[in-house]
């Protein structure tokens, strides 16, 4: 496992798996290449010489964002998988057992510390990726560090962060999440909200910061889980938050109360494809420190128009949580769980061995409650029989084609938490903040009432397919 970004970088270096470029703009060029190169899905990419700023200040893109890279970064068999990697995850995490950080007196983040006057987050280059984005985007790839006051636990999250000036940036989360609720239980006692932002770390700990653990399990913790031993940190001198030792670029800083200091924030090219959420006005967080190593390494993780999946083309992200939520349930007969579509969260398709009647409609509507952290999150919950692969769409939509009657196989549930990102909530939703949506049930399986009057699928049994490649099998290798 890594220690640092630059570790991991430095591997897919010796594999081949990554391109240095020298001379890009941080105006636009930088994360259009970033766009082209993961349509062709290419190598990452490490960034240097950029217009304007010193040899040595880099920014690297597109380190996760094959199966590949994405295995690596996890410690996960490169061999295995998309299904397989997703249940060696799983099986990992379901026996977790909390790994809390480690202090350290300091670390390589704290090569280069810069207060007062001094500070200005544009001395590092901050992109403007995308061609209608309201401003530059030092966080894409970020771990923003929060606390909540009255329970003490520490939260790592990923939200995107626009510079508003040489020490001031946006500070925008959606609705429900983590961060949100403490900055406002922050607020609430009439306190500024005291914030690390960490631009560039170690990969697991950026995994951890995009998984939807539940309320009051720590980041640090499952990443130090996972990895096999603590995260390394340093106690922040101005806040007290921990400030991972390894990071690239880290701010120290507090988040005001919007009556006191909010500014408008995007619009942002997003992992739905649109500028759905425009301008609006966000909190902010003042810039109190800024410590860096040298030679230090942006972590950019712009999103990009689907079909390219710009947070992990194997969906570890939301699978093994849902999966693992819906089994908690003591719900029986499920036999797979995937995720599709963009953002690893839209589409789930749920594969059961039916058991009685109404039992996929049960588990459907289950699905439809745990599936939520994000825009469009579970809009469409698919339920299939159990000789349906739940990872292959197109298997899925077979079913749904064939098995599902619309008249009384598709319900629509409405209500559920979506987010400003959410391109279809409408003028008028969005001018009350009412962030709501629905999400689509879908019965794919065959109607377990005359499930056994079902016509039989046209395919070669098992044993005659075994037969056959005992025979045959030198025609298909």
């Amino acid at each position: 496992m890594f220690d640092d970004m630059r570790s991991f970088i430095q591997r897919l270096d010796e594999m081949g798996q990554l391109k240095k470029v020298e001379g890009a703009d941080c105006d636009l060029e930088i994360g259009t290449i970033n766009e082209l190169m993961a349509e062709r899905k290419g190598p990452a990419l490490l960034f240097d010489k950029v217009k304007g700023y010193p040899e040595g200040y880099r920014i690297a893109t597109g380190l996760i964002l094959t199966r590949l890279r994405q295995k690596i970064s996890l410690g996960i068999p490169e061999e295995l998988s998309d299904a397989e990697a997703v249940n060696y995850w799983r099986e990992k995490s379901t026996k977790y057992k909390p790994v809390p950080p480690v202090e350290v007196k300091s670390g390589p983040v704290m090569e280069n510390v810069i207060k007062g006057e001094e500070i200005d987050i544009l001395r590092f280059p901050v992109p403007k990726w995308h061609e209608m984005d309201g401003g530059r985007y030092v966080g894409t790839g970020v771990v923003v560090i929060t606390r909540d006051p009255d329970e003490g636990w520490l939260n790592c999250g990923t939200y995107r962060i626009m510079v508003q000036d040489s020490k001031t940036l946006a500070f925008y989360a959606s609705v429900g999440k983590h961060a949100a609720i403490m900055r406002e239980k922050n607020w609430a006692k009439g306190v500024n909200c005291p914030v690390v932002m960490s631009f560039g770390q170690e990969p697991l700990l950026f995994i951890g910061s995009t998984l939807p653990l539940p309320w009051g399990m720590s980041e640090f913790d499952f990443a130090g889980y996972m990895k096999g031993k603590p995260i390394e940190v340093i106690k922040g001198p101005i806040t007290g938050l921990p400030i991972p030792a390894t990071a690239e670029i880290v701010i120290e800083g507090f988040s005001p109360p919007p009556a006191v200091d909010a500014r408008s924030e995007g619009p942002f090219g997003e992992w739905t494809g649109y500028y759905a959420s425009g301008a609006r006005t966000e909190p902010v967080v003042h810039i109190e420190a800024i410590y860096h190593r040298n030679d230090p390494i942006l972590y950019g993780k712009p999103p990009i128009k689907p079909p390219i999946n710009s947070w992990y083309p194997i969906p570890i992200d939301k699978v093994a949580v849902f999966w693992d939520e819906l089994e908690k349930t003591g719900m029986p007969g499920i036999k797979g769980v995937w995720v599709h579509g963009p953002g690893n969260r839209i589409i789930a398709a749920i594969s059961i061995r039916q058991m009685y009647l109404g039992h996929a409609k049960q588990v459907a509507n289950l699905a439809a409650s745990l599936l939520h952290g994000g825009a469009c999150a579970g809009r469409y919950i698919i339920v299939v029989d159990d000789d349906i692969d739940p990872t292959n769409l197109e298997e899925v939509l077979w079913a749904v084609t064939t098995r599902c009657d619309p008249d009384t196989s598709i319900d629509i549930v409405r209500g559920f938490l979506s987010s400003p990102l959410d391109p279809m909530l409408s003028p008028a939703k969005r001018a009350v903040r009412d962030f709501t949506t629905s999400k689509v049930i879908i019965n794919a399986c065959r109607p377990y009432h005359w499930i056994k009057e079902f016509p039989p699928v046209n395919i070669a049994g098992n044993e005659l397919r075994k037969k056959v490649m005992d025979r045959w099998g030198h025609l298909f290798t």
